[in-house]
């Protein structure tokens, strides 16, 4: 429910707070006093197109402001599908401000709960929160798809599950279907795939290419390169462990070995020193003897170096090739094997298909059951409704129509109406005036079992082409809607504003030299003031006396 509406240099409306009530809220003025501005207003709001043109001629930015009051089971899920993440960072416990502001360039920020969000999250939460009804948007009444939503509303039990199941089952056979029809169209081209990765398996296979093996040459090759620099390297090491004149490692650690067995002699404490030299003396013959082996092993060979290039220029070959040679082997013997299964894999998908395509079917006449008793479910609500707004002679029909299978079934819904009897049944989208649809519309609203829990409505002039007895029916409509949700409605007529909870005037006047439009709440002796212009046009005691009548019937 929308509790409080700020305006701020939209249009001509230079500023205006509007605090609205549950139920039924009229607004009301004058042709050309800016009624409409207010619903604009509330459509940015929203997430309605932002023009550059709505902000007031010599103001910076305009400001549109609402808070909300969100239902308390449906509110969190409401925020958490319209913001996602963002959604937690939201504090909605004392109503949900909305807030968009609009430059005269045209930028745009939106705003809820204090957090900045993309127009396109503030359109999302705008679905939920308020249903907009105008002449324009009333048209969608006619289209197949408005039809078929409004129709859908009324399945319950195994239809309405098999609708969900449909549509989802048949976005899983689509996918079936096009895989199939790419496995049939591509044989000829998978063939010659199969043949190729034969082909480059047995490459590679042949290569017997290993990483591990590529690693190991490369060493080698560096040590056969360098066997010379290695001699010399490894010889200058072993004299310096051990050399002919005895002044190596090995020879100074014997003598210190000998030097501290004299003087253990004299301090069995040095006993831990000479078993650590002791050790010493041992690695280090050790080390003598394995670098003597490798000076001895050591030798140039030329023609394993030749040997060594070649496998490695040939590694290397397939590593330009092939990128990462053993990730391709195995990516390419998983592809031909399943190249190689393809009329199995062919086979399981035609079955999948089938089983799919049966199981829609299976579906489809559900749902078709289950629409039959809803049209006439609808129909019913729908034609007692009609009744209370002046069309009672009017004939209202849900018929389903035979159409090519889809994701919703395979029908499509025709709303049709006979305004009188002996006349042809024919589309409301054919015969129903503006002022029919209104009321089409309404009785659909009125007729519709499960409501968006806290959305509020708004209708923009619902009494376009209707008058008298009617105007008087089709408030007492809005006001019954206005019992279940709350109700904006843009009226010229006082037998609707007259059941109004809440009556708001809208006026145009001129200050300091602009003119501007001012919104007012009204109540009391105003309200009957705002009763009789609307009335007979001029504010008498007729026109008073007539206005006090008809608010006291209420």
């Amino acid at each position: 429910m929308l509790l409080e509406i700020s305006v701020e240099n939209v249009a001509l409306i230079e500023e205006a707070t509007l605090e609205l009530s549950p139920g039924l809220n009229a607004i009301t003025g004058e042709t050309g006093a800016g009624k409409t501005l207010l619903a604009t207003a509330l459509q940015l709001l929203l997430g309605g197109r932002a023009r550059s043109e709505a902000v007031r001629a010599g103001a910076e930015r305009a400001t549109v402001e609402g808070t909300f009051l969100l239902p308390e089971a449906a509110g969190p899920e409401m925020l958490a599908d319209a913001l996602g993440d963002l959604a937690e960072e939201v504090d909605a416990e004392d109503g949900l401000v909305l807030r968009r502001t609009l430059t005269g360039e045209g930028r745009s920020r939106c705003y809820v709960g204090g957090v900045s969000v993309p127009v396109r999250a503030l359109g999302a939460l705008g679905e939920r929160l308020v249903s907009y009804h105008s002449q324009r948007e009333q048209a969608r009444l006619t289209e197949p798809a408005e039809q078929l939503e409004i129709l859908d509303d009324f399945l319950t039990g195994e239809a309405l599950e098999a609708r969900l199941d449909h549509e989802e089952l048949w976005r899983s056979v689509e996918r079936d279907r096009r895989e199939l029809a790419e496995v049939r169209a591509s044989g000829e081209a998978r063939l010659r795939e199969a043949d190729f990765l034969r082909f480059q398996i047995g490459e590679l296979e042949a290569a017997d290419y290993s990483t591990e093996e590529a690693d190991n040459l490369a060493r080698e090759r560096d040590r056969l390169r360098n066997v010379t620099d290695l001699q010399q390297a490894a010889a200058a090491a072993t004299a310096a462990l051990a050399s002919e004149e005895g002044g190596g490692a090995v020879d100074s650690v014997a003598r210190a070995q000998g030097e501290l067995e004299t003087a253990l002699r004299f301090d069995p404490g040095l006993s831990g020193l000479l078993e650590r030299l002791a050790g010493l003396s041992a690695e280090l013959e050790d080390v003598l003897y394995e670098l003597r082996s490798y000076v001895e092993e050591l030798e140039a060979d030329p023609a394993r170096l030749e040997t060594v290039e070649d496998r490695m220029a040939a590694l290397r070959a397939l590593e330009r090739k092939y990128g990462d040679v053993e990730g391709y082997l195995e990516d390419a013997r998983a592809r031909l094997s399943r190249l190689e299964n393809l009329d199995e894999e062919t086979a399981g998908l035609e079955a999948r298909l089938a089983e799919g395509e049966l199981r829609l079917e299976e579906l489809a006449a559900t749902l078709s059951k289950g629409r039959r008793k809803a049209a006439k479910r609808l129909a019913k609500k729908v034609q007692e409704n009609l009744a209370g707004l002046n069309l009672g002679r009017t004939e209202f029909r849900a018929g389903l129509v035979p159409a090519e299978p889809g994701p919703k079934g395979r029908e499509r819904v025709e709303f049709e109406i006979r305004p009188n009897p002996g006349e042809p049944e024919l589309p409301v989208r054919r015969y129903a005036s503006g002022g029919e649809l209104s009321r089409i519309m309404l009785a659909i609203r009125l007729a519709q079992e499960r409501v968006e829990p806290g959305a509020t409505y708004v209708f923009d002039e619902v009494d376009a082409g209707i008058g008298g007895e009617t105007a008087t029916a089709v408030g007492a409509k809005l006001r019954q809607l206005g019992e279940k949700n709350q109700v904006l409605t843009i009226t010229h007529l006082p037998q609707i504003a007259s059941e109004a909870a809440s009556h708001i005037v809208v006026a145009k006047e001129e200050t300091r030299g602009r003119t501007i439009t001012r919104i007012t709440r009204v109540t009391g002796e105003d309200r009957l003031k705002e009763m009789a212009r609307m009335l007979s046009g001029r504010i008498d005691d007729a026109s008073l006396a007539h206005a006090s009548e008809l608010l006291v019937r209420k």
